[in-house]
């Protein structure tokens, strides 16, 4: 087979990849419980996006200050509307942009989603399910069970430093790296068994890099195709 058709199934192969192949979700790191006062708190290091209290949000971002303050179960969006206000249960809120976001943490930046949680109560509380939802679609992703079941998740309490405006646990890590300013940015938490007050989910820069994993398939396929390219290069060179 001559060079130039190895070069044409390689283009095909990677087109049909990257238009009929869904790319997965990142992975979001739960890493906790944090000892001490070490991240927060949120009162004037960073914005909330979901909480019950009133927080020290920068000029024009808002967030969901949802209510009563002490929940058995929630499922809450973010929602980007000053001083705050709660769209109800399962509800998308209005979603921030991609400007708004870099304007925080630079626009090669990436940041953390921080937990102060508001329980004492042993065994009381996990963490069901978080999502960074981008135009629409989920691109970040914790969920140790099941979407909405509100009986499979992490136990996220109790703490020590409970309900004290300080980060008990830190969701890592998020990018939005190569993104355009006006795109969407919504986020989700479902948690279960909050007993003692507020929680509160709240936005810190990070010093990590972006998570990094095993390719997906899509990827694995691309690179399947760079080789067999390079291979074929190689034989056409010593024909």
């Amino acid at each position: 087979m001559r060079l130039d058709k190895y070069l044409q199934l390689a283009v095909a192969g990677s087109i049909a990849l990257l238009t009929g192949t869904a790319i997965a979700a990142t992975n979001l790191t739960l890493t906790g419980p944090i000892t001490g006062n070490a991240v927060g708190p949120q009162s004037a290091s960073a914005p909330c996006i979901i909480a019950g209290t009133n927080c020290s949000q920068p000029a024009g971002f808002g967030f969901n200050n949802f209510t009563p303050n002490s929940l058995t179960s929630a499922d809450r969006y973010s929602n980007n509307v000053l001083p705050g206000a709660d769209p109800g249960p399962s509800t998308p809120g209005t979603p921030y942009t991609v400007s708004q976001l870099t304007g925080l943490f630079g626009v090669n930046g990436s940041f953390d989603v921080a937990i102060d949680v508001n329980t004492t109560v042993a065994n009381g509380e996990t963490l069901n399910l978080f999502q960074v939802i981008i135009n629409g679609i989920v691109q970040y992703v914790y969920d140790p069970g099941i979407v909405g079941d509100f009986t499979d998740g992490t136990q996220i309490a109790p703490v020590n430093n409970n309900g004290n405006g300080y980060a008990d646990w830190l969701l890592q890590t998020i990018s939005l790296a190569g993104l355009n300013p006006n795109d969407t940015v919504l986020f989700r938490a479902i948690w279960s068994g909050a007993s003692d007050g507020a929680e509160s989910f709240f936005l810190v820069a990070s010093g990590s890099s972006p998570p990094t994993g095993l390719p997906e398939p899509a990827t694995l396929g691309l690179v399947g195709l760079a080789l067999l390219g390079v291979g074929a290069s190689r034989r056409g060179r010593k024909a």
